[in-house]
């Protein structure tokens, strides 16, 4: 590879995530026993990814070793997976790989486009008394996905129009792509949430952080989005096409590759969720042998430390009581919206609805409930509170509903919200007043 192609290969950026057609098994040990060897897990930190194989434990001396090819078996490479220290049962036998993406092969595959992505794909061996045995995911091998960012065509990919030829201030906005309204809506709301764009710029080291943490998940919508921001606030541009991003979320679910309207309210959810796998601050030790441990505590550790549960995210307060014994059971929910009922009359107000959504709610019939003071099928009462307010609360209007015929049908019920500063602070107080 000659200089230039050299220099050129230094300012672009990679990211590994795994493929879809991986899905943990459900019945394991019964795999290992069919197959002899089976993936067991794989987790992705930058352009490594990190795996763990079960096989059958059927004689001392054996061996797992990795194929795996970036241009279509046209060539291949060999990574020799080391003995784990890890002892399921003594029926199985555990072995770990790492398999880094090989970057000074990728410049004869990778295209001169902003964004590319290339795919790895790998099947296990595992050879135990002169046999040799196979893990190729059911002949679809296991594939992993390397997407390229070139950073110094950001601007480039997003068809940002210069100051120098269009003066509207210091505000930039963002082109309709066709029928993408839903998403610049849901994206000039969250850009100009002071928090969480300031936390985005003005941490030097977010673009390192983000791809630095691993989340069962791994994608890269925080890196795309720290892209886009910096277009929007370094002052230099009017209008930037949000282009780029939206194909890394249209990789991430197909619902949003084409130019299509979708619900604003399912993409805010669906980018706060993406937005939070890749900002939580946890990251993973690299020793493989606390895997296990690593998956006992996913949910409760991992996923629950981000800018984006600090600011989004408050806790429901759920009181189930029997309506035979009073016997009272509580339970809390975190959510990132607060979704209000809406009255079935002509009009009503923002805070008829916060009202309405505290009232108890009566369940009789299919919906008894196991009560454990009367050991029997009961019917209750179920209340549902704020406990925590969140520090930034986003509000949902429930206007879609099922009718008897199981058909979706839509309240058109007028809602007033007076954005006065005298009636936002009655709607506070009023909202504070509701938390348990």
């Amino acid at each position: 590879m000659n200089t230039s192609n050299e220099n050129q290969y230094i300012n672009r950026e990679y990211y590994l995530c795994m493929s879809k057609n991986f899905q943990r098994s459900t019945n394991l040990l019964q795999q290992v026993y069919e197959k002899q060897v089976v993936l067991e897990n794989i987790f992705i930190r930058d352009i490594t990814a990190y795996g763990t194989v079960r096989v059958n434990n059927c004689s001392f001396d054996k061996k797992v070793s990795i194929r795996f090819t970036i241009d279509q078996w046209k060539s291949f490479y060999i990574i020799n997976a080391y003995h784990s220290m890890y002892y399921a049962d003594s029926n199985t036998d555990s072995f770990q790989f790492k398999l880094t993406v090989p970057i000074d092969k990728l410049s004869r595959l990778s295209p001169q486009n902003s964004i590319s992505i290339m795919n790895i794909s790998f099947a296990i061996c595992y050879a135990v008394k002169g046999e040799e045995f196979w893990d190729n995911n059911y002949s679809r091998n296991y594939n992993l996905e390397i997407i390229e960012k070139l950073r110094r065509q950001i601007a480039q990919d997003y068809q940002a129009i210069s100051n120098e030829f269009r003066q509207i201030g210091n505000i930039c906005g963002l082109k309709n792509l066709g029928g993408t309204c839903y998403m610049n809506s849901v994206l000039q709301s969250l850009l100009f949430t002071s928090s969480l764009t300031n936390y985005f710029l003005l941490n030097e080291n977010i673009q390192d952080s983000t791809m630095k943490n691993i989340s069962v998940s791994k994608e890269i919508v925080a890196s795309e989005y720290l892209n886009l921001l910096y277009l929007l606030y370094c002052g230099k541009y009017n209008v930037v096409t949000p282009a780029p991003f939206k194909q890394v979320i249209g990789h991430i679910n197909h619902n949003y590759l084409e130019n299509q309207q979708q619900d604003a309210h399912e993409f805010l959810i669906f980018l706060l969720d993406y937005l939070h796998k890749d900002l939580n601050r946890i990251k993973f030790t690299e020793v493989l042998n606390q895997t296990q441990e690593i998956e006992r505590n996913a949910v409760n550790q991992i996923n629950n430390h981000s800018i984006i549960v600090d600011l989004f995210y408050g806790t429901y307060l759920s009181t189930i009581t029997c309506l035979d014994c009073t016997y009272t059971s509580h339970n809390y929910e975190p959510f990132n919206c607060l979704t209000l009922p809406i009255s079935s009359t002509n009009q009503c107000t923002l805070e008829d609805c916060l009202r309405h959504f505290n009232e108890d709610e009566y369940l009789s019939d299919d919906s008894k409930w196991f009560c454990p003071g009367c050991q029997c099928l009961c019917n209750r009462k179920r209340r549902l509170e704020i406990y925590k307010l969140p520090k930034i609360l986003i509000i949902q209007l429930k206007r879609f509903q099922i009718n008897y015929e199981m058909n979706w049908i839509k309240n058109n019920t007028l809602v007033l919200y007076h954005l006065h500063h005298n009636h936002l602070i009655h709607f506070i107080q009023l909202l504070i007043m509701m938390v348990h």
